[in-house]
């Protein structure tokens, strides 16, 4: 292609429309970017004080934040002091309860004490009427005994005196026991006068009063047969002393007796140990220095009724 005149006015036609329109668009563009400039100047303050107000938002979130979780922490602690005191309180309640009934029991048993209190001063209000009503017929019955007391010594004397005249005018050698009885009992406890079928020989007799003053003495039991002969059956031959002399007995049992509760009964009681032939003996009772008096009985071989 050749240059030419035209190509370049064309070419320079071009370029001044193009400059042309390059000046009208960079006037635009340069009036355009103040205005972007001013947008975004706007936009950055804009920013700015939208972070400034995100960060206050957020110190005051943070804020919150703690405030609530304190909150939080003091509705907790309160709500356990709370869930404490309610049960503290229900403790008391229980406990109070506890008490009202223990206290109504208590005031019966008050009651009931009271009651037993206004009995026991009325029981002793009458124990001590009758304690008085006791001392003073104790202090009539100490007087009484007090002169019986004085007229038993005076009886003691007179027996002591009436007991030395009779000493005087009965020789004691002489006194002797009264009311012999002799039973002979078969195995069975009955009664017998048959010598084979004697298994014990039972003696009684009554002491006189008259030897009161002998005291405790042994007296012994002495079975013979008509001619002296002892029975079966002795334990112990014993001397005693009769009147001025001294008698060779031989005892068959023997036993103390307080002669000072006389007159009183006696009793001996003699089971020999093989059987006795018949015949008719007789029961002595002596004391070591008296004769106190005898009985016979008869033993038979048999006969009608036994």
């Amino acid at each position: 292609m050749k240059w030419t005149a035209q190509n370049s006015k064309t070419i320079a036609a071009m370029l001044a429309f193009l400059l042309t329109t390059s000046a009208i668009t960079g006037l635009y563009y340069w009036d355009k970017s103040g205005d972007l400039a001013k947008a975004k100047d706007k936009t950055t303050l804009k920013a700015d004080s939208l972070l400034s107000v995100k960060l206050n938002l957020e110190r005051d979130i943070n804020t919150l934040s703690k405030d609530l979780s304190n909150a939080r922490s003091a509705n907790e602690a309160v709500s356990q002091k709370l869930n404490s005191t309610q049960s503290l309180l229900t403790k008391k309640n229980d406990v109070l309860a506890t008490l009202t009934k223990k206290s109504n029991v208590y005031q019966q048993d008050l009651t009931i004490l009271r009651e037993q209190v206004a009995e026991l001063t009325n029981l002793k209000r009458d124990l001590k009427a009758e304690i008085e009503n006791y001392q003073s017929e104790k202090d009539q019955w100490s007087g009484d005994n007090n002169q019986l007391k004085t007229t038993n010594a005076t009886l003691q004397t007179q027996v002591k005196e009436l007991t030395a005249q009779l000493d005087r005018m009965v020789p004691k050698s002489v006194i002797t026991a009264n009311n012999f009885r002799v039973d002979v009992l078969k195995n069975n406890r009955k009664v017998t006068a048959k010598a084979k079928k004697a298994n014990s020989i039972m003696v009684s007799f009554t002491l006189p009063a008259l030897l009161t003053a002998e005291g405790q003495q042994e007296v012994f039991l002495s079975l013979t047969d008509v001619e002296n002969r002892p029975m079966i059956g002795i334990i112990q031959n014993k001397t005693v002393r009769i009147g001025d002399g001294t008698l060779d007995i031989p005892v068959h049992a023997a036993q103390t007796i307080d002669f000072g509760r006389n007159p009183q009964k006696a009793v001996f009681e003699f089971i020999p140990d093989r059987k006795v032939p018949d015949g008719i003996y007789k029961a002595g009772i002596y004391t070591d220095t008296t004769y106190l008096g005898s009985v016979e009985f008869q033993l038979r071989d048999s006969f009608l009724f036994f």
